[in-house]
Parts: C-alpha cells; structure tokens; sequence
C-alpha cells in the first residue's frame, strides 16, 4: 500500500468517528433539553394536610331582656283605684304595699258577711238546745248547721277579697311598669303593675327557627353583647326552651339567663347572643383556597398522591370564614393543592408539590 492510500484510509476513519461523535453528542443534548423541558412543565404546587376537627353549631339570635319572674300583678275584684304607692322603675322590698282599692264597697260586704255569720250562729245554738231538749228536730239542726257554715265560707270569702283588695311586692325586685293612674276604674285581674322580681336574675327572652332548636340543648353556654355596653361580653346558659313553636311566628322561644353581677343591664334592653350548641360532630377541614368549583352543597378539590394531582368531589358542610368543613370525600391527612391551582387541567396530572 503507497503512502497516498493509507492516507485516505485515515482519514476516512477519523471522518467517520468524528460523524459518530457528532451525532452522539447531538443526541445526548436533545434528551438533556427534552428532560430539563418536560420537568419545566410540570407545576409546582403548595399542599396543605387535610384536619379532622369537632364542630359545635353556634346560633345567633336577639332578644329582650326581662326579669326571670316577671309578674303583671292585679287586684282580686273590681273597684276604683284609691293610691299608687310607687313609681316606674323604682325598687321595692318584699311585703312592700304597691297599690290599693277604695275598700268602702268591699269593706260593706265583709261586715254583712260577718253579720250573717253572727246570725247563723245563733241560729245554730238554739237548734242545738233545742234538739237537746226534743224541741228541734234533726233535720232542723242540720239545715242551721249547714247555713252556719255557708255564712263562715261567705265571710272567709269577703275577707279574703279585702285582703286582695291590696297589692304588695311578692318579692324584692323593681317596679317596671304602672298600667293604671288613681280613681280608675279596674276590673277584676285586670294587670295593675309589672313587677320583675330579682330572685332569680334576668334572662334574655329570644326565638329561633325549628332549625336551629333542635341544636340547642338546657345549659348550652352563651355570649350576649348589649349596645348600651358596647365593650363587654356577658355569659349566659340557656334556661328554657319552648315545648311548642308560637302559632303566629312559628319560632320557640327561649329564654337565657344572664350572668350580671354588677347590675349593669335594665329590663326591656335588646341584647344579640350566640349559642354554643354542646351537640359535637366530627368534620374535615380544609382552606378555602383549597377549592376549585362549588356547586350548591357539592364542591371540587386537588387531592395528592405520589405527586399526581387528582379531582376529588367532595360535600360542604359549612363554610367558615377561610374555612370549609367537609363531610364527605376527604380523610384526615389527605393533602390537597391549595396554590398553583391556575396551572393544573384534567382530572389527573402530574405536580411538584411544596407542603
């Protein structure tokens, strides 16, 4: 072989090997730019764990505050009013005379009560002196026996008028309300006074719907704010609850009581409170943002698992402020995308997730 020859052999082979470098070269960086443009596809995403949490119901509701016994005090019988002895808004011990009749009418009739009792008395011991001495007859000392005693239950009745005749505190409480002025004329349990009593304190006489009563529960702690004070948050429970809605409302009343040690609050404020049902269920939680479409009561989230991102249809119990508790389709410590959501399309795709 000449010189010239084994030259070209030469070269062709560094000619071919330098092709093959080339090519393999090529190849080696379209896959790195394939690699590093398939991994910039993929989104990035922010997780949060799903938590379980117990969940109290809590209602709100306004209402009027009012004495715990409250009465509208009357008089036993009819007549005119002579004297008020008290004002609007003013204290009164227990025993206190509140109010009276004129007795001259109701004092009349205890005196012929008391005289025909007097009568019927006498009547009674002739008969029995005289059935003594075999004058009288039984029956004729039963009938005087039985008027005798048909004049004693006349005349209790006649006293017992006059002592109604009268109204005094049952209690110590404040006098809320005067419904009649002197010299009236007033009828027999006819309202004369609203007396509150404070034996038993103030409670705030409020309605709910039949929703949210079968929440509530006797004890159930609440939180009521007055606009006359403002800045202070008083506690209560709730005392009762009304067995039967109100045929003009449809609402039941309840009645809560209001802890006011320091005699802040005045019957007849209006009070807002929020009740803290003491029935507990057991709810998902998750963020807001956490949601990608809600439909009614039915919603759609990002789920993660091993890096895929999948729809997941989950049901909205409530919703929170930020929150949303989910009572069905998530499991505690699940992890669903709460950023990055705007990237993700389909039902299923790969993600880089940040938790």
């Amino acid at each position: 072989m000449n010189y010239n020859k084994c030259k070209l052999v030469m070269s062709n082979k560094i000619i071919r090997n330098s092709l093959v470098a080339i090519s393999l070269a090529l190849i080696v960086g379209c896959s790195e730019n394939d690699s590093r443009e398939i991994a910039s596809k993929i989104p990035t995403v922010r997780t949060e764990d799903v938590k379980a949490v117990e969940y109290s119901d809590r209602i709100r509701t306004t209402g009027r505050l009012a004495f715990n016994n409250e009465y509208k005090m009357s008089f036993k019988t009819s007549g005119i009013v002579k004297t008020v002895f008290v004002k609007d808004g003013q204290y009164a011990k227990k025993g206190m005379l509140l109010a009276s009749l004129k007795l001259d009418e109701i004092e009349s009739k205890v005196k012929q009560a008391e005289f025909s009792f007097e009568k019927a008395k006498r009547d009674f011991d002739r008969a029995t002196a005289l059935y003594a001495d075999s004058v009288a007859t039984l029956e004729q000392l039963q009938n005087a026996k039985s008027q005798l005693q048909n004049a004693e239950m006349n005349l209790q009745a006649a006293q017992f008028n006059l002592k109604h005749s009268q109204i005094v505190a049952p209690a110590n409480g404040i006098i809320q309300k005067i419904l009649v002025k002197e010299n009236e004329i007033t009828g027999a349990g006819n309202p004369i006074i609203i007396f509150g009593a404070e034996n038993q304190g103030k409670v705030l006489v409020a309605n709910v719907s039949d929703v949210d009563v079968v929440k509530i529960k006797i004890d159930d702690k609440t939180s009521l704010h007055f606009d006359a004070w403002r800045e202070t948050v008083f506690n209560g429970k709730v005392l009762e609850i009304a067995g039967m809605a109100s045929p003009s409302t449809g609402t039941y009343e309840i009645k809560i009581q209001v802890s006011d040690a320091d005699n802040k609050l005045k019957p007849g404020f209006i009070g807002s409170a929020t009740i803290t049902s003491s029935k507990v269920s057991h709810q998902i939680e998750i963020p807001i943002e956490g949601l990608v479409q809600a439909n009614n009561k039915t919603a759609v989230v990002y789920k993660v698992e091993n890096e895929l991102a999948i729809k997941q249809d989950v049901h909205v119990a409530k919703i929170l402020n930020k929150k949303l508790l989910i009572s069905s389709g998530l499991s505690e410590n699940d992890k669903i995308i709460v950023e990055g959501l705007g990237e993700l399309k389909g039902d299923s795709i790969s993600v880089k997730s940040i938790h």
